[in-house]
């Protein structure tokens, strides 16, 4: 088998909680606790779970925007965790983010042709101003927007015609991987489409590898090709993308997947619904940390966490009823 693009080994981030100047933290809240997987190079791995379960947060340590506290993180077989900022600087051109909220994520005191051409610049990539206008220009058409666009400052687009701009800028430095932070869930139903089939195209046309985070299970399903299942700081679940929505094994994923709507009204579902809410990651429960809101769980459930295990060729499960 190839070498994965990206490979995540134990990769752990706590956030220390009530610390005052001078005096240890309270306590630590555990966003990431341990999680493993690969990517491959052309594919997209989708990363869902609740809102809390720490998604975002690993997106932005594979990428060392935030600092791991344990782990390892390698690009290419490298092992990015270890290199400092100036060894680190040729793999962020090959790493880049599309963020949640796309007003949010630019500059509005500078126009599109600025946003885009700055990155550009920083790392040399254009000789004079002709040709970096000309590259903005390839950008923007890129992603489906007019060249004309580049005069225009960040107010005066369109929610999906943003995101749309913080995609071609995430492709200025021609990157292998793009983490897609929640990309469309602050877009309308029908430009969610749109964006989502733009990132295909472009993984197409480009090559491009995917870490695709999202909390809604029916996007997902349209962009992945494996999806990871996470839960309070753990991956619970990986499957490839058929096979899970299929024959999904552990009860959260169960749960999800029960939740998203049927088009059609005649199709009966057995929904399944979880009782009480998401335990705080400052003090998660023994165990498995699913136990508390886990219809099947058992005595053993309380005592033992449950170790990720081999399900046929690529499905791995975190659960004692698989045992």
């Amino acid at each position: 088998m190839t070498l994965p693009l990206l490979e995540v080994i134990d990769i752990k981030k706590y956030f220390p909680v009530g610390k005052e100047s001078g005096s240890a933290a309270a306590g630590l809240v555990k966003a990431v606790d341990g999680i493993n997987f690969s990517v491959y190079k052309g594919e997209t791995l989708g990363l869902v779970g609740e809102s809390g379960c720490g998604k975002s947060t690993a997106g932005r340590v594979i990428l060392r925007l935030i600092e791991p506290t344990a782990g390892q993180i390698k690009f290419n077989g490298v092992n990015i965790e270890k290199l400092n900022f100036k060894q680190l600087l040729p793999y962020r051109r090959k790493m880049q983010i599309v963020f949640q909220d796309p007003y949010g994520s630019l500059n509005p005191r500078m126009n599109i042709g600025e946003t885009l051409g700055e990155p550009l610049k920083v790392h040399g990539l254009v000789k004079n101003k002709a040709e970096m206008e000309k590259k903005v220009s390839y950008l923007l058409e890129l992603v489906g927007l007019s060249p004309s666009h580049r005069k225009r400052y960040p107010h005066e687009f369109s929610g999906g015609q943003r995101q749309r701009i913080v995609m071609a800028r995430a492709l200025t430095l021609e990157p292998e991987l793009i983490v897609c932070d929640e990309p469309v869930s602050a877009l309308d139903v029908s430009i969610q489409a749109q964006i989502i089939n733009l990132l295909k195209d472009l993984q197409k046309e480009l090559g491009l590898t995917y870490v695709f985070i999202a909390h809604d299970l029916s996007v997902v399903k349209h962009i992945s090709d494996r999806v990871a299942v996470m839960y309070l700081g753990k991956i619970v679940e990986i499957s490839e993308k058929n096979e899970l929505y299929d024959h999904p094994l552990h009860p959260y994923t169960q749960a999800l997947l029960s939740a998203i709507p049927i088009p059609n009204p005649e199709v009966k579902k057995e929904r399944v619904i979880l009782t009480g809410d998401v335990p705080s990651p400052i003090n998660p429960p023994s165990g498995c940390r699913f136990r508390t809101r886990c219809p099947k769980a058992m005595e053993r459930c309380a005592v033992e966490e449950p170790v990720v295990k081999k399900i046929g060729a690529e499905h791995l499960v975190a659960c004692h009823l698989l045992d």
